[in-house]
């Protein structure tokens, strides 16, 4: 099972959820098209407001390469999902903003007292591997070393670094880009070599009921497919 987290709400976390998803769906080797029991390719979200289930409800049924569910912050329901063996790939989709006690000590446990929290602490059990979103934005940057250093590292998580909403057009010399690789990299994180495009058609997807896989043909969507596509390929290698 691979989890989407971030501390800090606002990086992308749900876009990358659906559309890993959606990749690892269409891709041959995640194919499964013969299964009576559903997709091989589950989508889920522990959200209590269950913003996964309202954009998967939007798609066109046959566009959708994935089962989806929320959990809605209820217990015991991952932990079974996991356990189906059909299921080879599931993608969590975790809350905008993690709960975390302010007053935690160092090496403590820092996720909070609430059903979101343990929420997350169920899902966090059963993880095969994490992808931490992060943007070009030095606002995520803290957040994301929080979120690794200590959620992810006290449990032997393995994880991912994926770079989210590389404004390619007002970075054109990648001065920004290059800035967030180098924080990464000195902290030794691994992540997917090239960044996710920000694409005005990401930003109305939600809205739309659309997946990266079923963006009108053009060379903005080849692109956006691309990029998402090497967030799979490089889960998938670590996996």
């Amino acid at each position: 099972m691979v989890v989407v987290i971030q501390q800090k709400g606002g990086a992308g976390k749900s876009t990358i959820a659906v559309n890993v998803a959606a990749c690892a769906g269409r891709s041959a080797v995640m194919s499964n098209a013969d299964a009576a029991e559903g997709s091989p390719v589950v989508a889920a979200g522990i959200d209590v407001q269950g913003t996964l289930e309202k954009w998967c409800a939007a798609v066109r049924e046959e566009a959708l390469p994935f089962d989806y569910f929320v959990t809605h912050g209820k217990l015991g329901i991952l932990p079974e999902v996991v356990a189906d063996p059909e299921r080879r790939r599931i993608l969590v989709d975790t809350p905008g903003f993690m709960d975390v006690d302010p007053d935690a000590s160092w090496g403590a446990d820092p996720l909070g007292d609430s059903r979101t929290a343990d929420a997350l602490r169920e899902v966090l059990e059963v993880t095969d591997l994490a992808l931490v979103p992060i943007t070009p934005s030095k606002i995520t940057w803290d957040e994301a070393e929080f979120t690794i250093e200590r959620i992810l590292k006290p449990r032997g998580i393995p994880f991912l670094v994926v770079i989210n909403m590389h404004d390619s057009g007002k970075d054109r010399a990648e001065s920004q880009l290059n800035k967030v690789k180098s924080f990464i990299d000195e902290r030794n994180y691994p992540r997917v070599a090239d960044p996710i495009r920000r694409y005005t058609i990401h930003e109305h997807a939600y809205e739309n009921g659309t997946l990266v896989t079923e963006y009108k043909m053009s060379g903005t969507a080849l692109n956006a497919r691309e990029d998402f596509m090497r967030v799979a390929l490089t889960m998938e290698q670590m996996l």
